[in-house]
């Protein structure tokens, strides 16, 4: 009697920790808020210009800064963009660069060539020599040619500074 007492009781325990650990498992469930897809995609760039420099940045309503100025993480999709007074929607697509610029209270978006942007740290050479220039002449030329880059670097996402 004693064994089958032991055994009951054991064997009560034991449903009694499987049936408790079930509920545990099945109550501990949740339902997704939000997909893998949303966070497989790339984040899009953003770069901001205006005339003149130092206007105000809002991001869908959220001040981020003052122009110039380059986001380089943000989500894809539709956004409302504020720069001053001025307000417009994008739409930046998944891991793509948006470069748009503030003019006469006039938003304009412009892309940058990508052969541009790579042509900008190399000098070309022709076989036919060019006249000689002044000295003056050649250091200006320099001098833009180095502004140049430094833009195109800027414009590309390669440098945060202009």
């Amino acid at each position: 009697m004693k064994k089958m007492y032991k055994l009951a009781l054991f064997l009560t325990g034991f449903f009694t920790i499987i049936v408790l650990n079930f509920s545990a498992v099945q109550a501990g469930l949740i339902e997704p808020t939000r997909s893998l897809k949303a966070t497989a995609e790339n984040p899009g760039q953003l770069t901001v210009f205006s005339e003149p420099r130092g206007l105000n940045i809002k991001l869908d309503g959220k001040s981020v800064g003052q122009t110039p100025m380059r986001i380089n993480a943000v989500d894809p999709g539709t956004h409302q963009l504020q720069v001053g007074e001025s307000v417009t929607d994008i739409y930046l697509a998944p891991g793509q660069p948006f470069h748009i610029s503030l003019f006469k209270n006039k938003f304009i978006q412009f892309q940058v060539a990508k052969n541009e942007a790579s042509e900008a740290g190399k000098t070309s050479t022709s076989e036919t020599p060019a006249p000689e220039r002044s000295s003056e002449h050649l250091k200006t030329k320099k001098e833009n040619r180095k502004a140049w880059e430094r833009w195109m670097l800027f414009v590309n996402g390669s440098s945060k500074h202009f």
